[in-house]
């Protein structure tokens, strides 16, 4: 798979990446390529996670929405607050918290090697 550039995020596939994970660790990306505050959609071990860099903080989550599935890369992102394209709701990309209800965007434990981002996925 390619990069795909787009107004609101790109993403970043783990084929072809030589990175040292070992499940259930998987490669996303290059620490260097999450920018702060951008969005950045990868695919690590078969899921879609969204990366987000904010305050210097990095957080990994799923990159689908739990209210109607819609893809979260393709929201708006100010602060700690990440707002859903298709129906408004607002998680805390900290905690996965939704703003509207009890809905919880899935987090996902994350470490750096070697300037490579690892995602656990389990």
């Amino acid at each position: 798979m390619a990069v795909i550039d787009n107004m609101f995020s790109e993403k970043v596939s783990e084929a072809g990446s030589v990175s040292g994970f070992e499940p259930p660790w998987y490669y996303a990306a290059e620490e260097n390529s999450l920018k702060e505050g951008k969005l950045l959609r990868v695919e690590a071990g078969g899921k879609d996670v969204l990366l987000v860099k904010t305050e210097g903080r990095i957080c990994a989550l799923s990159n689908v929405c739990p209210h109607a599935r819609c893809p979260m890369d393709r929201g708006k992102l100010e602060d700690f607050i990440l707002t859903c394209l298709c129906h408004g709701r607002k998680f805390d990309i900290r905690t996965g918290e939704c703003f509207n209800d009890s809905l919880k965007l899935r987090m996902f434990e994350w470490k750096i090697e070697g300037g490579s981002i690892g995602v656990k996925i389990e």
